[in-house]
């Protein structure tokens, strides 16, 4: 019988993490950011991780103002900061990661236009080209390499 993917992959040295498939087809994430539970969505089309403005107290963050301009498929954010060496816990996976903060209040009106709740913030390429990441859509899971 051949050897499941969770199998291989956990002999190869990656621990794994659900994620949830929302009604907008994204995907949400729970991560840990400076020891606090938060929900993200997981884009792999984003270069950075973020955390919205409005939640940098929640999750302990010493930012500055930024010259790094984000934008998403229907706007440009100017205003946005950012923090440094912050510590990020998804599943087993543990790293110290520099996060931008700017105002995700768009993205989450139409998640609660949808009856979606709010999201903290977004899990970028930063994250999952670190970890080295394989996203199973079968088992809607994420594998991180330890």
């Amino acid at each position: 019988m051949p050897e499941s993917l969770n199998k291989f992959l956990k002999n190869k040295g990656y621990c794994s993490t659900n994620l949830f498939f929302l009604k907008t087809k994204h995907y949400l994430i729970k991560a840990k950011i400076n020891g606090i539970n938060g929900e993200f969505i997981l884009d792999s089309g984003a270069s950075n991780s973020c955390v919205c403005i409005t939640k940098e107290y929640k999750f302990k963050l010493e930012t500055k103002k930024s010259k790094i301009s984000a934008s998403s498929a229907t706007s440009e954010m100017l205003n946005t900061k950012i923090s440094k060496k912050n510590f990020i816990v998804i599943g087993k996976w543990k790293y110290t990661i520099d996060l931008v903060t700017f105002d995700l209040s768009h993205i989450n009106k139409t998640f609660n236009e949808k009856e979606i709740e709010s999201v903290d913030g977004i899990i970028g390429a930063d994250v999952l080209k670190k970890s080295k990441a394989i996203l199973d859509y079968k088992s809607n899971k994420l594998y991180l390499k330890l």
